[in-house]
């Protein structure tokens, strides 16, 4: 955990563009393992991960200062359709090594950019890294297939 500050300089680039500038600040970290296994037969569904991007995309959260935190492991799955490609290209993946606690980096992410997290998870098994961000988390469900709803209370924060 000595290294966490090292990897948060490495997330906070993942925000930034291809133009070499500075990164923008990130307002919004979706845990993506935990939007796209959110169905009862924990099965992974990319499109779970563009709903809730896209929710608050019309919220008014530009979607450049989003970062979604996922395991590698989960790369071809995401990028297998025009969007993950998209969201890959325009590096709103910050992509977490294989074997590696994935919370820690969404975490630390938000942490260090003061940024919210969609997550269902209270991080109860990280209390002293998740403490900067409890205040900060939006729960969710869908209605359906691929209807993101945040919880109201979360958003009035």
């Amino acid at each position: 955990l000595a290294s966490l500050p090292t990897m948060q300089a490495s997330l906070a680039g993942s925000a930034a563009g291809r133009s070499g500038g500075a990164a923008p600040r990130v307002l919004l970290v979706v845990d993506g393992a935990n939007v796209a296994r959110f169905r009862q037969d924990g099965s992974f569904r990319p499109s779970a991960l563009r709903a809730c991007v896209e929710f608050f995309a019309r919220e008014g959260v530009p979607e450049a200062r989003v970062v979604v935190t996922l395991s590698e492991t989960h790369w071809q799955t995401v990028v297998a359709d025009a969007w993950g490609k998209s969201l890959d290209a325009r590096e709103g993946v910050a992509w977490t090594p294989t074997g590696t606690d994935d919370d820690l980096f969404t975490i630390q992410l938000a942490a260090s950019s003061g940024a919210w997290v969609v997550t269902n998870d209270r991080f109860e098994n990280h209390p002293a890294w998740a403490a900067p961000v409890r205040g900060r988390l939006v729960r969710f469900a869908f209605a359906g297939a691929s209807l993101f709803v945040p919880a109201a209370d979360d958003l009035d924060r």
